[in-house]
C-alpha cells in the first residue's frame, strides 16, 4: 500500500556556496558587496584598551567558514624530525564555505563558485 504513494524529493533548507577567490582581500571585498559581510567597530573598554579590533561578521542570515588556503600532498616526501611527511602544495586561491537559506540566491558570487570532487571542509 505504501509503495504506491509518490516520492516527493526533499526541499533543501540551505543553500550551501563553495567560493574561491584569488586572495583574502579580494573575499572580503565581494561578501561585502554580496551584503554578506558587515563591517564591525573596534570594541573598546572603559580603560580604552581594544577589547576586540574592527573588522568583519558574517550579515544576518548568513554564515561564513573561512577555509583560507587548502593543501594538498604533492606525490612527494619529505624528512622531519617526526619522520617521513607528505610534502604538501598550496592549491590556488582562497576558499570559503557560505551557507544561506535554500531561497536566499547571490548571483553576483556565481562568478567564484566551485565544485570540489573532494572538499576539505564541508556544512555537518
Amino acid at each position: 500500500m505504501l509503495d504506491d504513494l509518490p516520492l516527493t524529493p526533499p526541499v533543501p533548507l540551505w543553500n550551501d556556496l563553495r567560493l574561491r577567490f584569488a586572495s583574502e582581500a579580494e573575499a572580503t571585498e565581494q561578501l561585502l558587496a554580496a551584503g554578506l559581510l558587515n563591517e564591525t567597530q573596534a570594541l573598546i573598554g572603559p580603560d580604552e584598551q581594544v577589547i576586540q579590533p574592527a573588522g568583519h561578521a558574517p550579515a544576518p542570515g548568513a554564515t561564513i567558514d573561512t577555509v583560507g588556503v587548502i593543501y594538498k600532498p604533492t606525490g612527494e616526501t619529505v624528512t622531519t624530525d617526526m619522520g617521513e611527511q607528505p610534502e604538501m602544495a598550496p592549491i590556488e586561491g582562497w576558499h570559503v564555505n557560505v551557507r544561506l537559506a535554500a531561497d536566499h540566491l547571490v548571483p553576483e558570487l556565481d562568478a567564484y563558485k566551485v565544485t570540489p570532487a573532494n572538499p576539505v571542509r564541508i556544512w555537518a
